[in-house]
C-alpha cells in the first residue's frame, strides 16, 4: 500500500515538470496584444526609414527607347554608336541653353545611360531563375544555360537605352525633368543627323551656298564666278541625279534645266567676258596665271613619278610571274621540304602580288585624278590665252551680269529645298517604348525588408510573451 502511493506521487510529480502545450497557448493568447503590436511597430519603423532614406536622396525619371534607326550597334554610315553619344559635347550645348543649366559637367553626372529594354529586364529574370532551379547543375550544364541566354539577353538589351535623369541633383522641378528626359534623345537625333552626317546620302549637305554680288568687268570678278560657276555645276548635277530632288522646280525650272541654262551662259556669256578679263597682262591676271603655271608643273611632275611607279610595279609583276613558285628562296634537302617550299613559295608570291595589284591600282587612280586637275589648269590657261575682244558692249556685260545673278539665285532656292526636303526624309534614330516615369516610393527589395521586420517582430513578440513572468492572478 505504501508502495503504490509513494509511485503515485513520484509520476504526478514528474507529470509537473513536463511543459503543458494548453499552458503555452493560454498564456500566448493573453499576451496577444505584444504579439501583434511588436511586429506592426517594427514593420512601421522600416517603412519609415524607408521612405526617409529616399526623401533625403536625389529623386530619378526614367523611361526606355528603342533604338530604330542603327544596325548591329552602329549608325547608317558605319560609325559605331555608344549610349555616350547621346552626352556628346554638342549635344550637352544645345540642352544647357534650352533648360538654363548653369554646369554643363553636371548635366552629364545627372544623367545615366544604358543598354537594355523592358524585354531585357524580364529575360534577366528569368536567366537568374533558370540559374536557381539548376543550382546543383554540372558546369557543362550551367554553360549551356548561360550561352542559350547571353545571346538573348545581349540581343534585347541592345535594341533600346534606359534614359535616367536625376533631375533634383540638376535643380529642375519634376515637370522640367520630364521635358529633359524627353528632349535628350531628340536633341541627339538632329545633332547626329544634322551634323555628323550619319546617314548616306546624295552629299547634298555638304554642297556650299554662293554668295552674290560678283563683278563680272574685272579679273577678281571673273575669276571668283569661274570658281563659283564650278560649284554651281557640282550642286546642280547633284540635285538632277538624285531621285528626291530631280522634280524640284523654282519658278518652273528644274536642275536639269538649270544645267542647260548654265551651260548657254558658259558658252556665249561667259567665256568672252573670262578672256577679255585677263587680255591685259597686268596685276592679278599676272600673278594667277603664274600660280596656275607652276602648279601645272609641279602637278606634271608627281604625274610622271607616279608613271615610273606603274612602269616599275608592272615590271616586277613580269618577273614574279616569269620566276614562277620556286622564287621563295627556301632551301630544299628532301622531296617533302621541297614540296612544303614550293607551297610556302605559292603563298608568298600570291600575297606579294595581291599587295602589288592593290598598291598598283591605287596608283592609276592617282593618275587619273592628277590627269584631270592637270587639264582643268590647262583648260583655264587656254582660255586667258584667247584673244579677248576689247571693248566689249556695256550693253552684253550688263546681260551677262543680269544672267549669272538669276543662275546664282535658281542655283540658291533649289539647294534651300533640297535640304529641307533631305531634313524632312531623315528617318528617326529612335522610339519611345515607355513613358517617362519616377522611382516608386517602395521597391520590390523593399517589401523584402518589410517582411523581415515583421517575422523579426513576431518572434520577439512569441519570446517575451513566454518568458513574461506570470501575475499573481495567473499564477492561482
Amino acid at each position: 500500500m505504501n508502495s503504490n502511493s509513494s509511485d503515485l506521487q513520484d509520476f504526478n510529480t514528474g507529470y509537473d515538470d513536463e511543459i503543458s502545450i494548453g499552458e503555452l497557448i493560454q498564456k500566448l493568447w493573453r499576451k496577444r496584444g505584444l504579439i501583434v503590436i511588436l511586429p506592426l511597430v517594427l514593420a512601421g519603423l522600416t517603412v519609415t526609414g524607408l521612405l526617409m532614406g529616399k526623401a533625403t536622396s536625389s529623386e530619378k525619371l526614367s523611361y526606355y527607347i528603342e533604338l530604330t534607326g542603327l544596325k548591329d550597334s552602329a549608325y547608317p554610315n558605319g560609325t559605331a554608336f555608344s549610349p555616350q553619344d547621346l552626352l556628346s559635347p554638342q549635344v550637352v550645348t544645345q540642352l544647357v541653353a534650352d533648360f538654363g543649366i548653369t554646369d554643363p559637367q553636371l548635366l552629364g553626372k545627372s544623367i545615366a545611360i544604358e543598354f537594355g529594354t523592358p524585354l531585357s529586364m524580364g529575360l534577366l529574370v528569368e536567366y537568374r531563375a533558370a540559374l536557381d532551379a539548376n543550382s546543383k547543375a554540372s558546369a557543362e550544364d550551367l554553360a549551356l544555360i548561360n550561352q542559350r541566354y547571353e545571346t538573348r539577353l545581349n540581343d534585347a538589351m541592345r535594341r533600346g537605352l534606359r534614359i535616367a535623369v536625376d533631375y533634383t541633383e540638376l535643380g529642375l522641378e519634376k515637370s522640367r525633368g520630364v521635358e529633359l528626359a524627353y528632349a535628350l534623345p531628340q536633341v541627339w537625333n538632329s545633332v547626329f543627323s544634322a551634323k555628323f552626317r550619319i546617314f548616306v546620302d546624295s552629299g547634298i549637305a555638304g554642297v556650299p551656298m554662293i554668295s552674290e554680288g560678283v563683278d563680272l568687268t574685272t579679273s577678281l570678278g571673273a575669276l571668283e564666278a569661274e570658281l563659283q560657276l564650278e560649284s554651281i555645276q557640282t550642286g546642280v548635277s547633284l540635285l538632277a541625279d538624285d531621285g528626291r530632288f530631280r522634280a524640284l522646280e523654282i519658278d518652273g525650272v528644274s536642275p536639269a534645266d538649270l544645267q542647260k541654262v548654265i551651260k548657254d551662259f558658259r558658252r556665249i556669256y561667259f567665256e568672252p567676258i573670262y578672256a577679255n578679263s585677263f587680255r591685259e597682262e597686268v596685276g592679278l591676271a599676272t600673278v594667277y596665271r603664274r600660280d596656275l603655271e607652276l602648279a601645272l608643273k609641279e602637278l606634271e611632275a608627281v604625274l610622271a613619278e607616279l608613271n615610273d611607279r606603274i612602269f616599275a610595279i608592272t615590271e616586277l609583276q613580269k618577273t614574279s610571274s616569269r620566276e614562277g613558285p620556286d622564287s621563295s628562296g627556301y632551301a630544299r634537302n628532301s622531296s617533302q621540304l621541297q614540296i612544303e617550299g614550293d607551297a610556302l613559295g605559292q603563298l608568298v608570291n600570291l600575297s606579294r602580288t595581291a599587295s602589288l595589284s592593290e598598291y598598283l591600282q591605287q596608283s592609276f587612280d592617282k593618275r587619273s585624278e592628277i590627269a584631270n586637275e592637270i587639264s582643268t589648269i590647262k583648260t583655264r590657261l587656254q582660255k586667258m590665252d584667247a584673244n579677248g575682244t576689247k571693248g566689249l558692249s556695256s550693253a552684253f556685260v550688263d546681260m551677262a551680269s543680269d544672267r549669272y545673278a538669276a543662275i546664282t539665285l535658281k542655283y540658291t532656292q533649289l539647294l534651300k529645298a533640297a535640304k529641307v526636303t533631305a531634313q524632312r526624309e531623315t528617318p528617326s534614330l529612335y522610339a519611345v517604348m515607355t513613358q517617362v516615369e519616377g522611382e516608386k516610393l517602395l521597391e520590390r527589395r523593399d517589401f523584402l525588408f518589410i517582411a523581415l521586420a515583421l517575422a523579426l517582430g513576431g518572434m520577439l513578440a512569441v519570446i517575451g510573451a513566454l518568458l513574461w513572468p506570470a501575475d499573481k492572478d495567473e499564477r492561482a
